[in-house]
């Protein structure tokens, strides 16, 4: 019994040293948050595979087809979408990627746990108090995941329906192929993201785990990287061919991975749908009326791109150069606009100083 324990803990520490995602300081050097930032990625990826091959073994071969590695290593990289044009420029900016991503985050790392210390410190302990124990570590990771969940939603909500922030977050969905690999990102959207998810998110979590009397701890901070590290498995295959789903009831209630693709689509049925976040609450898409269940076989004609009329030759971010530029041009013709008809004479305002 002993030997199988001793055995058990050696395979977790193996796993958790070489194959979790470990999460980045920004209080680190530049060079050390990128390697980090690399190595996570190439983690994130081996649990793409190993799941990607489990789910083509059970759901996605074909009934003669017989299974093997190769077979599901085949359907999870094709070849059309990785030596496609979209992928070669998600992968050039990369390193661009990166070096912005250090400095949003040096700048706006703010947690729950945070807030929730803030505010005891400003206004003393709740007048709840909930115990230290399991229960509290659960409700704080739950509070944090909420909080941030919500903050996402009004980001991305904010991101499609609000013109300006549109053109800067279009970008991200001019990419006409999806692959967990990386998904590009204009900085202005990330930067904006960022704020509300760990400003806002924080605020939100740390001020619920506060009115619930919920501590912070150093378990919860803990559990949480090991969930944030499970839940980002998951997550990969939002921004993939591979139809990741939790069943019918759960789908209901989560939101699945495979909803994600159509989001993406170029088709008009589908646009400014399916606003949530991979494995968060798929309430926010229901209140907003934004949500898109799929119907059998919709998945396999999805058209990725922006629109219809944004594809291939017409996709204004075909390089780098357009994908960083573009949106700060149309961005500014969106003001200038609102500028120019807020200074057009009406009858109204004719005559007036």
């Amino acid at each position: 019994m002993n030997i199988i324990e001793s055995w058990f803990i050696q395979a977790m520490q193996f796993i958790w040293t070489y194959l979790v995602p470990h999460g980045s300081s920004t209080e680190d050097p530049f060079w050390s948050f990128t390697v980090t930032s690399l190595i996570n990625a190439a983690k994130g990826y081996f649990w793409f595979m190993i799941i990607g091959i489990v789910i083509f073994a059970l759901f996605l071969r074909k009934g003669d087809q017989k299974m093997s590695v190769w077979a599901g290593l085949k359907h999870l990289f094709p070849a059309k979408i990785y030596t496609h044009r979209s992928f070669k420029v998600d992968m050039a900016w990369v390193p661009f990627n990166y070096v912005l991503r250090f400095t949003a985050y040096a700048a706006l790392a703010l947690g729950a746990g945070l807030v929730q210390i803030w505010l005891v410190g400003k206004f003393g302990p709740s007048t709840l108090q909930v115990p230290a124990g399991v229960f509290a570590v659960v409700l704080q990771i739950a509070f944090t995941l909420l909080g941030a969940d919500i903050a996402r939603f009004a980001w991305h909500y904010q991101a499609h329906h609000v013109p300006f922030f549109w053109e800067f977050h279009k970008g991200h969905h001019s990419v006409e192929v999806l692959h967990p690999l990386f998904i590009r990102t204009h900085p202005v959207d990330q930067v904006i993201r960022l704020f509300y998810m760990n400003v806002g998110g924080g605020a939100i979590g740390g001020g619920m785990m506060y009115l619930a009397g919920v501590n912070a701890s150093a378990l919860a901070i803990t559990a949480f990287v090991f969930l944030r590290a499970f839940l980002g498995s998951i997550q990969r295959f939002e921004h993939s061919h591979i139809p990741f789903s939790f069943g019918k009831r759960l789908n209901n209630i989560f939101y699945p991975p495979f909803y994600h693709p159509f989001h993406h689509s170029a088709r008009p049925e589908h646009r400014n749908k399916n606003l949530g976040r991979p494995c968060g609450l798929i309430i926010w898409d229901k209140i907003f009326g934004t949500l898109h269940v799929p119907k059998p076989g919709e998945f396999e004609n999805i058209i990725i791109g922006s629109s219809l009329e944004e594809l291939g030759d017409n996709n204004p971010h075909r390089t780098v150069w357009r994908f960083l530029t573009n949106p700060f041009i149309e961005a500014g013709k969106i003001l200038k606009a609102k500028k120019n008809a807020g200074s057009i004479e009406t009858p109204e305002t004719a005559g007036t100083l």
